[in-house]
Parts: structure tokens; C-alpha cells; sequence
């Protein structure tokens, strides 16, 4: 469902919309993006954390922290309309200010669900996001058979985001309790700043580019940028569900003070394997995919394809040893490497974007990720120092995947015996690298424990 109302419904509506209009829609959702960390500011995590300690006074701790969101909510809604204010108007200005609110809103939804997860009530949480896909859907579909505005579409997504806190809250009423407890608020916005930094530099960094674009350039460009980074987003669900499977069984390990050195080392490699096939389908189908999915216009974000596939493959990597710092308590290195990569984002795309336009924007994200995957690796080394990533294993796989890269898009043009032909290769290769150095075996032995073979 999340998938769906974050990428797949906006696929949709560029299909239903001219291109400048859907680029002034992605500059507010990129926007809602930014605001609703900065509202959340942490708190769900937190209280996933917290939740287990608090549980003899859980209601008025629960009730305290909506209080202190209240105030982080107040603070960052102020932080985004000055922001708007200052850098756009008209149409932009409207839709930007009713996604800063659908964004405050988006904070509470949250964390009243992270409350639902915590609770082990998924059902509730299940159910209310479908409550929000429907409503998602409703509007679309409003939007396709009536004369419906763009700003009018956003007000109905905006109540679509309404109607689940309603929900989120409904299920969630007598968990609180809205007594102040003395200190307890200043004591919650002080714990959450660690949580809180972490999550805003690391959707800074990943979206300020989109930011940039909307300032120095224009809606078409915005379009064009935010349609290839839709497809990668869906792209990196299917590695973000290798590694909710694959990093618990690490996780646990490190638990249990165990050698995960060869764990990480075949960890990295399946990561590997799983971005470089991504890679290769996003590059090889490329303009089939931006025309199906789109329209004959977006053909031109072509171009964008091979640096944004090449960020797939470096954060489906970074996930195992940015997970790597997190279980081993040294989460203070994360927001140190995302803090420097968004500095260096910043810097690069307001340095290039407005002169070299969009491309430059896409190439700037593959350099600032290859400095986050540096950086994950040295402090990742120290936690495990004997973990082997750059074997010859890994560096076949790596070339193969450029060979099979030139031989469709520089030798043969990209037709479709040899395509195929490559394809097929390409599953020889990934079962040759399976069976040997027992990793197909070791794989069925990490499923088989975790219960999931």
C-alpha cells in the first residue's frame, strides 16, 4: 500500500497530466518528504525504543510526546512556508503550503502507527493504510473524470491524509493521555535529537537535489528528474525487502557476540547481486519504461537512467554496512556520514544544477553516494574488521555487469536478440557465482533459520 500511494499512484497521474503540472505536484510531494521528518523529528522511532520502559505510565508518556510533536510541528510548518515564501509564488506557493500541512499531518500518522506497531496491533496499521489507499484512489480517479485542478487534487490528497489519522488516532484513544507531566516534554524533545538528526540528514541529502531543480530550473525538469526517481524508488523496495529478511538474522548474531565475518562477507555479496540485476533491467528497458509507465514526453529523462541506476546499486550495498554501525551502537558514525553527504549534496548541486542543468543533479547523487559507501566502509571496518568486500568474486560481478552494459548500449545499440542473449548470461554467471564458494548453500542456511525457506 505504501508502495502504491508513494510511487505507482504518481505514475499514474504523470500519464493523466501535462508535464509542467506533474513537475509542480513532485516539487511538493519531494517537499512533504523533507517536512515530514523534520516534524516527526525522531519521536517514532523513539518511542519503539521507549515504548517497553514507559509501559506502567505508557499514556501519559504517549500523550506528552504528542504535546512535544505539537511543538516540533509548529516550529518546522514555520521553517517550510518561510521557505515557500521566500523562493516561489503563485501555484507553486499553494501547492507547496497545502503539502507543508499534509506533511504535519503525515508526522502524527507516524507516529500513532509506529504506536501500532509496537503494540503488535499490525492489522490496525495494515488497515489504515489501506484506508489511505482508497482515498488516494478516489481522488485520482475524481481528478481523470472530472475537471479537477491541481490544487484541488492536493486538497483531496490532503484529506486523504486526514481521514487516516482520524483512523490511526480512533485506535490509538486509550493509549493516551494528555496530562502534563512535569519536565517530561522538554526531557522527550531533548532524548529525540539523535533520532532526529539522523532521519532529517538522511531524506535531506536524498531529496535537497529536487529542491534545487524547483528554484534554479523549472516544472518540466522537475518532471523529467522526479519521473526516473519514482522508477528507482520502487527499484530499491525490492532490495529494502532482501534486507529486511537478510540483516534481523545479523542483527542477531551481533546479539550474541558470534564471528559475523563471513556472514557479512556473503551478505554484501547477495546485496551485489541483487543491485546489479536492477541496474541491468532499469538500463536495458529503459525508454520502453519511462513511455509505458509515462508518456512519449518523458522519453527525454533518458538520459537520467545510468547515473540514478548506478545509485541503486551503492545504496542496495550501503544498507548492509550503514546496518552494520546501527546494531553495533555506533549510530553516531551514521549521522556523521549523512551529514557530510548532504553538505557535499548542497555544495555540488547548487554549484552545477543551475548551469549544467539536471543531468548534472543525477551525476552529483552517484558522487555523493559513492563518499557515503566510503565512509560506511571505514567505520563498517572497524566494527568488522576482517569482512571481505572486495574479493575477486565480487569485482567479476562488478565487471560483468559493465561488459553486459557496453555490449547493449555501445556495441549493438540495445536490440532485442541481444538483450536476451545478455540476459541469459547473466543468470549463467549469477548461478556459476552461487554454487561455487558454498553461497547458494549458505543463503538456504540463513532462510532455514530465520523460518523463511
Amino acid at each position: 500500500m505504501q508502495l502504491y500511494t508513494g510511487s505507482v499512484v504518481f505514475i499514474v497521474l504523470a500519464k493523466l497530466m501535462e508535464v509542467a503540472e506533474f513537475g509542480i505536484l513532485s516539487f511538493g510531494f519531494s517537499l512533504s518528504a523533507m517536512a515530514v521528518i523534520v516534524a516527526d523529528f525522531g519521536f517514532s522511532l523513539m518511542v519503539i525504543k521507549d515504548y517497553p520502559q514507559q509501559v506502567g505510565a505508557i499514556q501519559k508518556y504517549l500523550g506528552n510526546s504528542i504535546l512535544a510533536k505539537m511543538f516540533i510541528a509548529l516550529v518546522s510548518s514555520s521553517l517550510f512556508l518561510t521557505y515557500l515564501f521566500v523562493f516561489y509564488q503563485a501555484e507553486w506557493l499553494k501547492v507547496g503550503a497545502l503539502y507543508v500541512l499534509f506533511a504535519i499531518i503525515a508526522s502524527f500518522v507516524l507516529y500513532l502507527q509506529a504506536v501500532l506497531k509496537v503494540q503488535n496491533r499490525f492489522d490496525k496499521f495494515t488497515k489504515s493504510n489501506i484506508v489511505y489507499a482508497l482515498a488516494v484512489t478516489i481522488s485520482v480517479l475524481l481528478f481523470w473524470k472530472f475537471d479537477v485542478s491541481l490544487l484541488q487534487l492536493v486538497a483531496c490528497l490532503l484529506f486523504s491524509k486526514f481521514l487516516q489519522l482520524l483512523y490511526v488516532l480512533y485506535f490509538c484513544r486509550r493509549s493516551l493521555a494528555f496530562s502534563v507531566k512535569d519536565g517530561q516534554i522538554g526531557y522527550l524533545l531533548k532524548s529525540s535529537w539523535s533520532f532526529g538528526v539522523f532521519s532529517i540528514l538522511g531524506i535531506f541529502y536524498f531529496m535537497v537535489d529536487t529542491q534545487i531543480i524547483s528554484v534554479y530550473l523549472g516544472a518540466k525538469d522537475v518532471a523529467l528528474y522526479q519521473s526516473v526517481f519514482r522508477i528507482v524508488l520502487i527499484l530499491m523496495v525490492f532490495s529494502d525487502i532482501v534486507s529486511s529478511v537478510l540483516l534481523p538474522y545479523l542483527s542477531f548474531k551481533f546479539f550474541k557476540n558470534k564471528d559475523v565475518t563471513e556472514l557479512v562477507s556473503k551478505l554484501f555479496l547477495y546485496l551485489l547481486i541483487i543491485g546489479c540485476s536492477l541496474f541491468l533491467a532499469f538500463t536495458s528497458f529503459k525508454e520502453e519504461l519511462l513511455t509505458f509507465l509515462y508518456t512519449e514526453e518523458y522519453r527525454q529523462a533518458a538520459v537520467l537512467v545510468l547515473p540514478f541506476s548506478m545509485v541503486v546499486i551503492i545504496r542496495t550495498i550501503s544498507t548492509l554496512l550503514g546496518n552494520i554501525l546501527t546494531i553495533s551502537n555506533k549510530q553516531v558514525y551514521r549521522v556523521i556520514t549523512v551529514g557530510i553527504s548532504l553538505l557535499l549534496s548542497l555544495v555540488l548541486n547548487l554549484m552545477c544544477i543551475p548551469k549544467y542543468g539536471i543531468l548534472a543533479g543525477a551525476w552529483i547523487s552517484v558522487l555523493v553516494h559513492f563518499v557515503l559507501f566510503g565512509l560506511y566502509l571505514v567505520y563498517s571496518k572497524k566494527e568488522v574488521p576482517a569482512m571481505q568486500l572486495h574479493t575477486l568474486t565480487n569485482l567479476f560481478l562488478v565487471l560483468v555487469t559493465a561488459g553486459i552494459y557496453l555490449v547493449i548500449h555501445v556495441y549493438t545499440r540495445g536490440t532485442i536478440p541481444t538483450v536476451l542473449a545478455c540476459a541469459v548470461f547473466w543468470i549463467l554467471a549469477i548461478f556459476g557465482i552461487m554454487k561455487k564458494g558454498n553461497n547458494l548453500k549458505f543463503l538456504k542456511q540463513i532462510l532455514g533459520e530465520k523460518g523463511a525457506g
